[in-house]
């Protein structure tokens, strides 16, 4: 069992991992495409960031295991 205090430590920067990920992406995420090409590297940028998002929470899902 991993130590409690490490835990939530580990989960809190986790969670700050995500923000920064979405952070990183907002510009794109708030700008409708003004083409096809613009759209599909949103579409990508989505996929990319649910698959981080997905990664973080497993992550933070094993950590709170108690």
């Amino acid at each position: 069992m991993i130590e409690e205090e490490l835990a939530r430590e580990a989960i809190g920067l986790l969670g700050t991992a995500a923000a920064m990920l979405l952070e990183d992406a907002h510009l794109e995420l708030v700008t409708t495409p003004a083409h096809i090409d613009a759209a599909e590297a949103l579409a990508a940028t989505l996929q990319r960031l649910g698959a981080d998002l997905e990664s973080l929470g497993a992550a933070a899902a094993v950590l709170a295991r108690k």
